[in-house]
Parts: structure tokens; sequence; C-alpha cells
């Protein structure tokens, strides 16, 4: 018999990961698709599961050229106190013409700025250190990432780059409630919180955007619900970065349809755009506002379908002491909150364990309920503080699992909407063949991690997919077999027809014998005019009978040889595989041989 609460349930602290998975429309170059995406503003780093190098946008560019001008002034910093500032002149000529120049006019540039009293090498240094850290603040999750995926995933699978993961871009989004559940009344701008937004993107055309969205602080396991679904209204005010906006958007004067207004500080080398919304908007709605700009700066015109899979991690709890005592005292609100969109007490006693799912986790300290619908994890001796690669480790594993599923799901779909001409279905069957190759070869290998993806996978019914995929190959395979036959029979018929040609060109009598029989004949108007080569041919001698050999076997191997040389000339041509993005030449650059920070989003 449940214990009479003595007190409401409340999560103190947490993070929800809403990972959207959708449609490219077919494959795609991953390497090719991330570039655009670093180019539009839209991402700021990228990396690869082959190298774990984490590259940044070409706009850091800047950034770039600025550290190495500092670096350049440290230098004439230190000979000017050392000595052998004519040697730095002769290492650094523009430099020095700069400098002089400035002197002769007297000019001393951000005069004033400076920190007084603060000799300028300081301040160098400083300007320095917090570059660094800010490039490497956003290479961070990225790293993170890798780091672990490396742990979880086959390597030969990884080798293969498969995938890339981007970091894009965050929005600001002021939640309909604040800290200790109270309701956002119309103009309250506190308590705004910066989304992460997380996409990966596979060489299938599957793509998963997760968005990460910090919870307020001490909400009750009622008011949680409210914030478990990605269609949920739950945001009063939102604020867009221009790069987003922009390529959402994809035509001229974009700027006039939009609402709300700019706000008057430029953030992260862009305007923001604020709006304040008539009526609650929902996660769903700034995902789709990403798919928009993802689909029009990869030149499709849409993202297809979408599924939302919401993944809760509630890192303290403290209305009770243990875990214990928050299931003893709150063991119905925590089934409401595990099922989200049904209350328990509805539910027939027998059928709750269809509704509640077992507890996954092995570790004592954390609580894992996942099921098809939706993930929970809670942290029982957790301190409150969000640490990303904490919920990496089951984030992580929900992700692949989802990818397998939406991976077999595109397969599925495209199947069933194939042509018959024999291209398309080449071209199917190889996708298909690889795709379900890959599937198998992508999987978890950590023995916990396995259980939990098969779970998901099973109540996804992807073997019933699996199977109806395979299925379709074979049908696949006897339409390529009908589409052969059909241009098989339209080849031999060609065939014929020249084989044909050549025998009539081969069965006249020698070619001396056709031109001297062209020459004595005697022809007028139209007759004359094919008759005439033939006959000028006839008046040169053999050295006509020559070149009449040459001309004929020109028409009979010059076509041969131009398809031959086409296909070997293709199979010269191999696409150039450029890295996405700009590598960050200085040190703090992260990779996947860097220990992961241990506070993010």
């Amino acid at each position: 018999m449940e214990t009479q609460q003595e007190h409401e349930a409340v999560f103190n602290s947490g993070v929800n990961y809403y990972i959207f998975s959708f449609d490219a429309g077919g494959p795609i170059d991953i390497r090719k698709s991330a570039d655009r995406l670093l180019r539009a503003g839209i991402a700021e780093t990228v990396v690869s599961p082959r190298n774990g190098e984490v590259r940044v946008a070409q706009r850091y560019q800047d950034l770039v050229d600025l550290v190495s001008h500092t670096a350049t002034l440290q230098d004439l910093g230190r000979v000017t106190e050392e000595g052998g500032l004519f040697g730095w002149m002769i290492r650094h000529p523009i430099w020095a013409a700069r400098l002089f120049g400035r002197a002769l006019t007297g000019s001393r540039g951000g005069e004033g700025a400076d920190r007084e009293g603060t000799p300028a090498s300081e301040l160098l240094s400083e300007n320095l250190n917090f570059i660094y850290e800010s490039v490497a603040r956003q290479q961070s999750v990225n790293a993170i990432q890798n780091y672990m995926e490396n742990e979880l995933l086959n390597p030969s699978y990884l080798q293969s780059e498969p995938y890339l993961r981007l970091h894009l871009r965050g929005a600001r989004q002021w939640l309909t409630r604040l800290g200790g559940g109270t309701l956002r009344t119309p103009g309250n701008l506190d308590e705004g919180v910066i989304t992460n937004a997380l996409l990966l993107i596979h060489r299938s055309g599957a793509m998963q955007l997760t968005i990460a969205l910090r919870l307020p602080d001490e909400i009750t396991l009622d008011q949680y619900r409210e914030f478990s679904f990605g269609g949920s209204n739950i945001v009063s005010v939102s604020s867009i970065p221009e790069p987003l906006l922009k390529a959402a958007s994809g035509r001229r004067g974009w700027e006039k349809e939009l609402a709300g207004h700019w706000e008057d500080d430029v953030s992260s080398g862009t305007r923001w755009r604020m709006v304040e919304h008539a009526s609650p908007a929902s996660v769903a709605d700034l995902f789709e506002l990403y798919a928009v700009a993802i689909s029009r700066t990869l030149g499709h015109s849409s993202y297809g379908s979408w599924f939302c899979y919401p993944a809760t991690f509630v890192d303290q709890v403290t209305c009770c002491a243990t875990e214990e005592d928050f299931k003893r005292n709150h063991s119905l609100a925590l089934d409401n909150a595990i099922a989200r969109s049904i209350d328990i007490e509805t539910v027939r006693p027998e059928s709750r364990s269809k509704v509640i799912p077992e507890e996954g986790s092995l570790t004592l300290g954390k609580s894992l309920y996942c099921d098809p619908s939706s993930a929970l994890e809670i942290r029982w001796s957790g301190t409150g503080r969000v640490e990303f690669e904490h919920h990496l480790w089951t984030l992580l594993i929900l992700e692949s699992a989802l990818l397998q599923y939406w991976q077999i799901r595109l397969l599925d779909s495209r199947i069933s909407v194939t042509s018959g001409k024999l291209k398309a279905v080449r071209d199917l069957q190889l996708e298909v063949i690889f795709g379900l190759r890959e599937y198998r070869d992508s999987g978890i290998t950590y023995g916990t991690a396995l259980e939990l993806t098969e779970r998901l996978l099973s109540g996804w019914r992807v073997d019933k997919r699996y199977g109806h995929v395979l299925e379709s190959l074979d049908q696949l395979q006897q339409l390529a077999v009908a589409a052969e036959s059909i241009r098989g029979g339209r080849r031999a018929n060609l065939l014929a027809a020249v084989a044909l040609v050549v025998a009539i060109f081969l069965g006249l009598p020698a070619v001396n014998d056709t031109l001297e029989i062209a020459e004595k004949v005697k022809a007028s108007g139209l007759l004359a005019l094919p008759l005439g080569p033939f006959q000028d041919l006839a008046r040169r001698g053999e050295r006509g009978a020559w070149i009449g050999y040459l001309l004929f076997l020109a028409a009979v191997a010059l076509p041969a040889l131009i398809l031959a040389f086409s296909r070997w000339t293709r199979s010269f041509r191999r696409p150039r595989r450029r890295e996405p993005g700009l590598t960050w030449p200085f040190l703090l650059t992260v990779d996947d041989s860097d220990t992961p920070p241990s506070d993010t989003p």
C-alpha cells in the first residue's frame, strides 16, 4: 500500500534532449553537406569518427589571423626588451612598415582602451587565452561525443566515416515556467536558457537533430510532464541567430517577413531576432526551423517526415533523502512521469507493466526508464551540476538505436516508391545492399548497452521492417532482371542492325572494284551527290583506295574508340575528399586524445 506523501515530488535540475530523426531525401555526400552548413554559419564545429579532429567553421579564419597577428606583436614585445629588434623587422617587414607609419603620424590606434598600468604583453596574453578557451569550449561538445562513441561503437564502422557530427548555433529560449514552477508573466525575461543543437548527418540520408534544453530548477513531477513532449507549448519567448533565419527563409527580402525585433547587442558574431510568441511555441517548432534551414542549405526541397524521441536526465532530487524514500513517497507521481501522457491510476493493475518499463540501470545511485517512446534517467545522488558526459553515455545508445531504426525505415519507404527504370532499380539495389550491411555493422558493442538497443529495436518492430526490406530486395532483383531483359533485347536489335550494315559493306567488292564502278557510272542530279566522293577517290588511283580504306575503318572503329576512351577517363575521376570546415591550427585544439571537459550544456 502506497504511503501518503507529505510533500510534492520535485526534480531539482535536469536537461531534456529532444532527438529528432528526419530524412535528407536520399544518400548524401556528408563532407560536402557539412561544409555547406559550416559556410552558411548554421554550424560551428564538425567532427569525423574516422580521426576525431574537431574542425571549425570558415568564419574562424578571422580568429586564426588575429591570433597570428597577436603572436607577432608578442614577439615584438619580447625583442624590444631582450634585443634583436632589427632581426624582428627583417622577419616581419609588413608589420615593421605599419608600425613605422604609425610612429610618423603619431597614431596609437586603440588609445585609452588598455587598462592603466597593465603591460601590453599581459593584455595580449589575456586576449590569446580568451580566444583559445572560447574556441575550445565550442569544440568540446563534439570532442566529448567522439571520445565516448569510440568506447561504444565498432571501430571498423567508425573508420569508414559513415556520418559526421556537427555542433550548430544554439537558440535562446524563455520557457513558460521559471524556477520553482511559477508561470512566466509577459515581459519577464529572467532565466533564459540557450539550447544546444547537435546534428548527425549520415551518408544514407538519415539525419538526427538533438536539441538540448535545460529544465527549470525545482519543478514538480506533474510540471515536468509539460516538458516531456517535443510538441508541448513551453516556450514564451525565442531569440534566433540571423544565419539560421536567413537559411530557413531562402529568398530575398526575408527580413521584411520576420516577426519580432532585432536585439541591440551582437553576440557570437551575429545578430539575434527576439520573438514574443502570442501563444507559447514548442521545441518541435524550433526543430522545424532548423530542418528547413538545413534542407535549403543542402539544396533539398523538404525534410520529409520526422520522429521525436525525448530523453530526460534529472541531475538532482532533494525532496527526499534517498532513492528508497522517493519511490516510497512518490511512486504514483514517478509512474505518471514515466508514462507521460496517461495517468497511471486509469490503467488496469495487470496492464501497468505495458506502460511502465522495467528499470534499465545496473548501477546504484541512478535509475533509467526507457521504452520506444521516451527515456527518463534520474541520478539519485547527483549534485545538481549539469554534466554532459554523464548524460552522453545513455544518449549515445539512444541515438545509435534511433539511427538504426531510421535507416531501416528509410530503406523500407524508398523501396515502396521506386520506378521500374533499370538505373533507378540498380541504384536502389546498391543502396539497400549497403544499407543493410551498415545496419548490421553499426550497432553497439558494449554489453549492457547492446541489451538496451535490442529492446528498443524490438519495440519499434525493426525485425519486421528488416524482413520486409529483404523481401523487397528480391523483388528489386526481379525488376532488374526484367528491365535488363528489355534493355538486352534493344541492344540485340541494335547489334543486329550494325551487323547488317557491316555485312553489306564487307560483302561489297574490294574497295578498288567499288571505286572503278563508281568512276564509270554517269549520273546527274541527286544521284550524283553520293557518287561524287567515290569518283573523286577513284581519280586518285591507289592513293584514293588507301584513303577509302582509312575512312571505312574510321567509320567502323571510331564510335567504339570514343566509348572506350570515355569509360577509361571516367575511371580516373575520383571525387576529391576535402575535409569540411577549417583546422584550428593552434594549441588547445580538441581532438579525441584530449580528456573531455566535465561541464557542457
